[in-house]
Formats: structure tokens, C-alpha cells, sequence
């Protein structure tokens, strides 16, 4: 298949060789974003926030958010170091749905968003494999819960799968530097302004979001680099 830069050619599209989706005349290409912080210091830890961002893949511009905290039950009090890293406090996180009923909501979101339509091709992108290759399958085998198939399948923005196989890192690549300090290395090496606060979800997901618009627009190819489950 291919796809296409939304900004190679004035917007029209440009077709990339093994790409996600085909432009036009397929439907354009969703990315949902997510991370998910866990109650920072205690073990097992516990997700505590899952926000998703949804882009729409030919324009990179954010066409939905979901956002929610989760109670934590294991371990209901967060730590000091868990709310000085993270900005959540327990208020936020008291009396909020817990990790079972937030995935339910996610589930209903997606399914309103179109997402789980066959005919739609989405993915989603997170920095790092930790999120959905360890937390959120671990905290849902030791809660007994299933994890949805659409969880399984991600792009890192980290890695690419290069030529032969071999695994690049995205933003090395694509900027000839290694970010040692993750997203705000990014932004510095991409001379965009740092939204938020560090360790946030909902902003880490915001400048995500950013850093794989501003690597589109520049031609660079995203492929999914999660192996199956």
C-alpha cells in the first residue's frame, strides 16, 4: 500500500512506498495516542491516567481527545513522588472509574470515533513500547481483564523498521541525534515549544502528537513496529 505526506505537495499527496493506507481513495489514516501513568513508587503499579488523542492521518490536526483518571485499587494513595512527577493529586484520582470501567469507555469512544470499522486503518503511536507492550497488559493480567486487540499493534515513535529489518530510531533518523531526555530532547532538536508539563499525560500525548506532525510534514515514513502478540 502507500500513503502520502499531507504536506509534500501542496497537500495533495505524494505516494510513499510501504506505507499505512492508501491516499486516495481510501479513507484517511486515524492515529490515536496514548499514555498511561502508573502510581509511581509502589508495586504492582497502577494506571492512573489514559488519555488518547485521535489525528486525523492526512492532516496530523487532533479530531478527538479522550481523557480520563483512573482510581487506583491496589494501592488507592498515590505517592508524593507520584504527584510531584506527574502533577496528579489524589483528588484527582478519587472516586474516578476504575481501570475496568475506563477500558469500557475507551471501547465505547473508539466505536463512536469510527475506529473499530474494518474499513478504517488506524494505529496507535506511543513513545516508547512500555505503555502497551508492559503496563497496560501486565495491570489487565493482574486484574483479570481482558486487553483489547487494538492495543496490541502500535508504532514507537522511537523505532522504524529500516531497510533489511533492521530497527532505527525515528527521531535519530529523521534529525541525525539521539534524545536522551525523550520528548523534550525532541522538541529542542525540533525547535518547537514544549507543551505542558513533563510526565502529564494529556500533554505528553499533545507533544507526541506535535513531533510526528512536524516529522510527516518533513517526508519521514512511520510504520507500525509492535510485533504481534
Amino acid at each position: 500500500m502507500a500513503t502520502a505526506s499531507p504536506a509534500a505537495d501542496g497537500g495533495r499527496g505524494r505516494p510513499w512506498e510501504g506505507g499505512l493506507v492508501s491516499w486516495p481513495p481510501a479513507p484517511p489514516l486515524t492515529l490515536p495516542w496514548t499514555w498511561m501513568g502508573p502510581s509511581w513508587g509502589q508495586h504492582p503499579g497502577e494506571i492512573i491516567e489514559f488519555p488518547i488523542l485521535k489525528l486525523n492521518g492526512r492532516t496530523m490536526e487532533i479530531e478527538s481527545t479522550f481523557h480520563m483518571y483512573v482510581q487506583p485499587v491496589v494501592h488507592p494513595q498515590l505517592t508524593p513522588f507520584c504527584t510531584e512527577l506527574t502533577g496528579i493529586i489524589q483528588a484527582m484520582v478519587d472516586g474516578q472509574p476504575s481501570l475496568q470501567q475506563v477500558l469500557e469507555r475507551v471501547d465505547e469512544w473508539m466505536a463512536k470515533e469510527g475506529l473499530l470499522d474494518p474499513n478504517v486503518k488506524s494505529i496507535f503511536v506511543t513513545c516508547g513500547d512500555w505503555d502497551l507492550k508492559v503496563m497496560l497488559p501486565g495491570q489487565c493480567q493482574y486484574l483479570g481483564l481482558p486487553v483489547a486487540d487494538y492495543f496490541k499493534q502500535w508504532i514507537n515513535l522511537k523505532k522504524v523498521f529500516g531497510l533489511g529489518g533492521l530497527v532505527e530510531q525515528a527521531y535519530s533518523f529523521a534529525m541525525g541525534c539521539w534524545p536522551k531526555n525523550g520528548l523534550l530532547d525532541m522538541n529542542k532538536g525540533l525547535s518547537l515549544q514544549h507543551i505542558g508539563r513533563p510526565h502529564s499525560g494529556i500533554d505528553d500525548c499533545k507533544n507526541i502528537a506535535n513531533i510526528m506532525k512536524t516529522l510527516a510534514y518533513q517526508g519521514f515514513i512511520f510504520k507500525q513496529t509492535s510485533k504481534p502478540f
